[in-house]
């Protein structure tokens, strides 16, 4: 561990202090892959072990898990390509793991091979898991459990998407409150003051991880399945990164309405199959 061993305040009781990364599963990994690049990301390290591969990009960490065992295999073949896991950043994962404990959260065994790191983990919505991770400054877990590429990172252009600035999860319906409620009582989220018939933002007492909560509806009116669906991502600069990635021949959805929570336009950024990406501009 890195960082301070002090348990977090009564506001952040678990110390939190934005995400680590946010793991694919994929039936099509390599797919997902090339997707990615598309969005400029890079290929920066592969797993020591397994097949996978992290994809960074600003302060954006993420993973795509090719395996065909193990937790991620079996969620892409029961749900296709999806979010499986999220790791949130602590500054004690042992100090948080036991507060998640005491507070009845599920903890499950992430089932590290030999000479891995053993991350806690807890259940999460649909299946997925939530990683909590104290390692993340100048020894990240990467150096333990990853081989860095040569020269990956080298001569990079300046980024077209620089941070995550919200996970979407899908809720069944009546169900939002009881979500709200979970990352309340585990991690201190706070729900937007702003109301939107359906739907509801919530952010984390380190104001660094937010997530949006959107009744999932079925193609007959039912409520449809539960979980992590989609990312939103920020751009410097959006007609920028909007003309770029067209150019690279990524389907850009529509511009769409600023939302109720941020005066912002977004563009959703699709490739049937695969997991759904939204990005916005930057805060001002």
């Amino acid at each position: 561990m890195v960082n301070s061993n002090t348990q977090g305040d009564a506001a952040n009781p678990m110390g939190m202090d934005g995400i680590e990364f946010v793991e694919f599963a994929s039936t099509e990994p390599v797919r997902l892959g090339r997707h990615l690049e598309a969005l400029g990301f890079s290929a920066v390290a592969r797993h020591r072990s397994k097949n996978v591969l992290l994809y960074r990009q600003g302060s954006i960490n993420f993973i795509v898990n090719g395996e065909e065992v193990g937790h991620a295999h079996q969620y892409a073949q029961q749900q296709g390509s999806g979010i499986c896991a999220v790791a949130f950043r602590v500054r004690d994962a042992a100090l948080a793991t036991r507060y998640a404990n005491e507070r009845g959260g599920w903890e499950v065994d992430s089932a590290p091979g030999v000479m891995e790191l053993r991350i806690p983990a807890f259940q999460g919505v649909g299946g997925s898991l939530i990683y909590l991770v104290d390692r993340y400054q100048d020894h990240s877990i990467y150096d333990v459990d990853f081989v860095w590429l040569t020269g990956a990172e080298a001569g990079q252009a300046p980024p077209l998407l620089n941070a995550v600035d919200q996970l979407v999860q899908r809720v069944q319906l009546g169900r939002l409150k009881e979500w709200q409620d979970f990352y309340a009582h585990l991690f201190g989220f706070r729900a937007y003051p702003q109301s939107v018939a359906g739907e509801s933002l919530i952010e984390s007492p380190c104001g660094k991880v937010r997530i949006r909560l959107e009744t999932a509806v079925g193609e007959r009116g039912e409520g449809g399945r539960e979980g992590l669906h989609a990312v939103r991502l920020l751009a410097p600069d959006l007609p920028a990164a909007a003309a770029e990635l067209a150019r690279r021949g990524v389907r850009l959805g529509e511009s769409l309405t600023p939302d109720a929570y941020a005066p912002r336009v977004l563009h959703t950024l699709h490739e049937p199959g695969l997991v759904q990406f939204e990005m916005a501009s930057q805060a001002d």
